[in-house]
This record gives C-alpha cells, sequence and structure tokens, in this order.
C-alpha cells in the first residue's frame, strides 16, 4: 500500500513538471512565433501555435471568450486566454490525480476543479487589484498631461497619444490601447468605457466621464482636467494617510 502511494506521488511530480515544461514550451513557442512574425512571412509557425490561435480567435468570437480576455488584459496576464483555460485543465489533472489518494474519485475531481478554479482566479484577481491601484495612482498625472494638452491645443486622441508617451506602464499600456481603439473608428466614449471596464474604479469613473462629458458637450477642458487632477492627487495623499493611521490597528487585529 506503502508502494502504491509512493508510485501516484511521484506520478503526480512527473505531471507537475510536465506541466511546467509545457507551460514554458507555450510561452517560448509564442516568443518565437511574434519574433517570426515580425521578421518574415509568418509561415514558421509551428503547428501547435497555429492550432491554439486558431482555437484562441475563435473562443475570442464568443461572449465568454470577450469576457475572459478582457478580464485576462485587465490583469496584464501574459497568457492567451485558450492557454489560460488549458493551464486550468492541466491543473485539474494534476490535482485530481493528487486528490484520490484521499478522496473517491468523483469528490477528487470536483475539489480539484474547485480548486484549481479558485486559484486562478485569485491569481487573476490580485493582478487586477494591484494593476487597478497602480492605475489609479497614476490618475493625477493623467489629468494633468491630458490638461497641459488641451492648453496646448492637441485635441483629445493627441492628448492621450502624448500620455501614452510620458506616462509609464500600467498607465502608458492604457492610452495605447485607447489609441488603438480610435484608430480602428471607435468612438471616444466607447474607447474609454472599455478602458473602465477593464480597470473599475471611482476615480477613473469620474476621469472618463468629465472626459466624455467635455467631448460632447465643450466647455473648459483645461479648467476641468486641473481642477480633477488637483482632487485625484489630495484624494491621493488622504487615501495614503489614512491607510498610514489604520496599518496599526490592521496588524493588531491580524496578531
Amino acid at each position: 500500500m506503502e508502494r502504491d502511494a509512493q508510485a501516484l506521488l511521484l506520478l503526480v511530480a512527473v505531471l507537475l513538471l510536465a506541466l511546467v515544461g509545457v507551460a514554458t514550451y507555450v510561452s517560448g513557442a509564442a516568443r518565437r512565433a511574434e519574433l517570426a512574425s515580425r521578421g518574415g512571412p509568418g509561415d514558421e509557425e509551428g503547428g501547435l501555435r497555429r492550432l491554439l490561435r486558431r482555437l484562441d480567435v475563435r473562443l475570442r468570437r464568443t461572449e465568454r471568450g470577450r469576457r475572459l480576455s478582457t478580464w485576462l488584459s485587465s490583469g496584464a496576464v501574459p497568457l492567451a486566454p485558450v492557454e489560460f483555460l488549458l493551464g486550468v485543465a492541466g491543473a485539474t489533472v494534476v490535482l485530481s490525480l493528487g486528490a484520490t489518494l484521499f478522496l473517491p474519485r468523483l469528490m477528487a475531481l470536483i475539489v480539484a476543479v474547485a480548486c484549481a478554479v479558485g486559484a486562478a482566479r485569485a491569481w487573476v484577481e490580485q493582478r487586477r487589484a494591484r494593476r487597478r491601484d497602480q492605475f489609479v495612482a497614476q490618475l493625477p498625472d493623467v489629468a494633468r498631461l491630458l490638461a497641459n494638452g488641451a492648453s496646448a491645443g492637441l485635441s483629445l486622441p493627441a492628448a492621450i497619444q502624448l500620455a501614452a508617451r510620458e506616462l509609464d506602464d500600467p498607465a502608458a499600456t492604457e492610452m495605447r490601447t485607447v489609441i488603438e481603439e480610435l484608430r480602428v473608428g471607435q468612438p471616444v466614449d466607447e474607447a474609454l468605457d472599455s478602458m473602465r471596464r477593464r480597470l473599475p474604479s471611482r476615480e477613473l469613473g469620474v476621469l472618463m466621464t468629465t472626459l466624455v462629458i467635455q467631448q460632447r458637450a465643450g466647455g473648459d477642458t483645461v479648467r476641468a482636467l486641473t481642477e480633477l487632477g488637483h482632487a485625484l492627487e489630495a484624494r491621493k495623499d488622504l487615501m495614503r494617510e489614512i491607510k498610514t493611521l489604520l496599518s496599526g490597528a490592521v496588524f493588531t487585529s491580524y496578531l
């Protein structure tokens, strides 16, 4: 009995190593395909990569696939939706094999699915929250750069492009995404609303609402963005002070 348990544990370890190897291979294949597409006609891709790309395109055409893609992009996850699903499926198989040591097969499968999906969701949500906090911290600079662009006579897309060049990530990435959506013919309000859905926050909602109102109804855009930038800066300082004051009580409660 002990030998069977040891053999099963060895099998689980081998499967874990195989899963890591597959993930490394897929990541390396993606980089090679990107380099090949930049330097050549793009027909040097492997069969596996082409198959994954086709599956990813079909998945993105569905409503759930688009939602999954938006969810992953909001957390800057370096995986395509189909790769993410394959990773979750592989982790489910490995966990189910390990759980059969202690549970019946059906219960082991249920526990493995719950653990794999829960861990993947928690990982992506943690990345989303960290990226959203970083972006919210950059919002005063975003408002200030947009106000400077408007005061210089630039249009809103040109001011957004200026902010994309001057800011660091993640604000630069989000600004470039908005510019790309505007270039393909998407209206300004829809492009800004798409960014708000990727990074939902009250501060970003206020900034997007101000930009949309100024774009539609007109007005003193420079003054509105300048005052909004000062308000966001004051809010950031206030939140930092509150976090500092509550850190002692939170740490004591954990103890």
